[in-house]
């Protein structure tokens, strides 16, 4: 059986209008299928918005997942009203701007997101970077793992500093090496390279590399 992301996101918003009727103010999709730069082992992040949420709700919710064909490519995020208007603005930053409509808008049920708002998005974004780096390096013996999910969060990292500096929003991988020059596009250009490169010839090559980007970029805002 092929996957078909437009077939799987048809079946799981009946089954969603089927269960949640009249309290479904919003669903999107965001992420990589949202991108086009899905790949076979892609999750569909789906965001799912309901008039409130209890916890017989999400057990609702976890049944129509587990009903899905290929269930195990779902993921996503489901929020009643409160808790997405009140939800920390530097990380509906990325949420709002990541997220195509399936059903209703996104805007209606958040607050008014602001460039300034981007800022302590990147700066938590870069410090937990650095963190898990560090920490990995020390700690953990699952150092390629590390590498791989660091360099995927270098896209996020210059995807909001592009937007701070520059006042628009890229959504590609693609438009935005375009865009950046000198060891900002070096980066960019490993992370959109990972599925070929072995990050286990030289691990300490590549770790260097980012380890030492990361602590240039905790002080540029």
């Amino acid at each position: 059986m092929v996957f078909d992301i437009q077939e799987w996101l048809e079946e799981l918003t009946k089954k969603l209008f089927d269960t949640f009727e009249g309290r479904i103010k919003f669903i999107g999709l965001q992420g990589s299928y949202k991108r086009n730069e899905a790949t076979d082992t892609s999750d569909v992040d789906v965001i799912v918005i309901l008039d409130k949420i209890t916890v017989e709700d999400l057990q609702s919710y976890n049944k129509i997942i587990k009903s899905m064909p290929f269930k195990e490519k779902a993921c996503g995020f489901v929020s009643g009203l409160d808790e997405i208007y009140n939800w920390p603005k530097y990380e509906l930053f990325q949420l709002f701007n990541d997220t195509v409509s399936l059903y209703g808008e996104f805007k209606d049920f958040v607050p008014l997101i602001k460039r300034t708002d981007a800022i302590p998005a990147v700066q938590t974004n870069i410090a937990n970077l650095y963190h898990m780096l560090s920490h990995c390096y020390l700690f953990d013996d699952n150092l390629i793992d590390t590498l791989k999910l660091g360099y995927k969060n270098v896209f996020y990292i210059l995807q909001t500093e592009y937007y701070i500096d520059n006042y628009k929003y890229i959504e590609t991988k693609s438009e935005l090496l375009e865009l950046l020059q000198g060891e900002d596009k070096e980066m960019l250009t490993i992370c959109i390279n990972m599925k070929s490169l072995d990050f286990s010839v030289n691990p300490d090559f590549y770790f260097e590399k980012i380890f030492n980007w990361t602590k240039k970029n905790l002080g540029k805002y």
